[in-house]
């Protein structure tokens, strides 16, 4: 038998080749992986050099509340409760009223003085006001629009003004909202609800735009929990405007106990959802005995139809991120 002497140098080339051609797919494949699940996700923050955003986080998480804003929302809570609650018990067990007659009874509690003291201020779209409270540090902040209806004009504007803002909209009509939002923020074509599947939602076509006419449409539907704590992995949003033509009455009762938001704006569409008048009248009268929420700007855009607009008073961070005086 023959042995020939085996050529290193070959042998090195050879064995060099086979890896190559057997790994280089996986890590092609690898090297893909990770580019699409940071572009879904967003790039860590080490990577990004964002270490010092996620330090400001734990120190606000850990930071207490200034004894001075206790004592405002503790003067909030009790000056509006005694304006809003005797209003909002003539309703009680009359849902169809209290959403008809809600805002010419109820906003006159918007003028109470002491909201002055929260500094809310104003962003407009082409067609309607969202409001908001500004940040006093300098932590990430999150807003999640739920209903994006063709306008971003609004979270262009608080881009602008405080631009360490993540963004993330739903909307089931794809198209001008994905190429709008997707400007500033991560669009997602689809409705929200309280169950998965094809809901029938009143929608805005991309044909419709000028005319602004809705039309009912089946739709894919997200449950509103999945969509904030599976997708996004979020347990507190700074912001959530919402404006889903009667969608909301599906998840109202979770934005009790198992969301943390620590303002959001929402309009109340009873008009073309009537059962929801029942699920807007129950949803208030626990927003009242919780005292975790005020409510303010209740401005009408049509019968049985409203905007609102909702302050966290009572959760720790969010105060201290809100109020506290750094």
């Amino acid at each position: 038998m023959r042995y020939d002497k085996l050529d290193h140098q070959n042998s090195g080339t050879f064995f060099a080749k086979s890896a190559l051609k057997r790994y280089l797919p996986l890590a092609i494949l690898t090297v893909l992986g990770v580019t699409l699940y940071w572009l879904y996700t967003g790039v860590p923050e080490g990577i990004r050099g964002g270490s010092r955003a996620s330090r400001r986080s734990e120190n606000l998480s850990s930071t207490g509340v200034q004894q001075d804003v206790t004592n405002l929302m503790e003067s909030v809570k009790k000056q509006f409760s005694d304006c809003i609650t005797p209003i909002v018990n003539q309703w009680k067990g009359r849902a169809k009223e209290m959403n008809i007659e809600w805002v010419s009874k109820a906003a006159i509690c918007d003028k109470l003085p002491i909201f002055e003291d929260l500094k809310v201020i104003p962003f407009n779209n082409q067609h309607e006001t969202k409001w908001a409270v500004l940040p006093k540090c300098k932590e990430e902040n999150i807003l999640v629009t739920l209903g994006v209806g063709h306008d971003t004009t609004a979270e262009e504007r608080l881009n602008r003004t405080i631009p360490n803002t993540k963004f993330y909209g739903a909307d089931p009509i794809i198209e001008p909202n994905r190429q709008m939002y997707s400007a500033f923020g991560k669009f997602f074509p689809f409705a929200i609800g309280k169950q998965p599947g094809f809901t029938k939602f009143r929608v805005l076509p991309n044909q419709n735009q000028k005319t602004r006419k809705y039309i009912y449409q089946d739709v894919t539907t997200i449950p509103f929990l999945y969509f904030l704590h599976d997708i996004l992995k979020l347990q507190k949003i700074d912001f959530a405007w919402i404006d889903i033509e009667g969608g909301e009455f599906e998840f109202l009762d979770q934005i009790h106990h198992e969301v943390k938001f620590c303002q959001f704006n929402l309009e109340v569409h009873s008009r073309f959802a009537p059962a929801g008048a029942q699920v807007f009248h129950d949803f208030i009268f626990k927003v009242l005995e919780q005292q975790k929420y005020v409510f303010l700007q209740s401005i009408n855009t049509g019968t049985g139809v409203h905007r609102m607009f909702f302050l966290n008073v009572e959760d720790r961070e969010c105060l201290a991120k809100y109020f506290n005086n750094y």
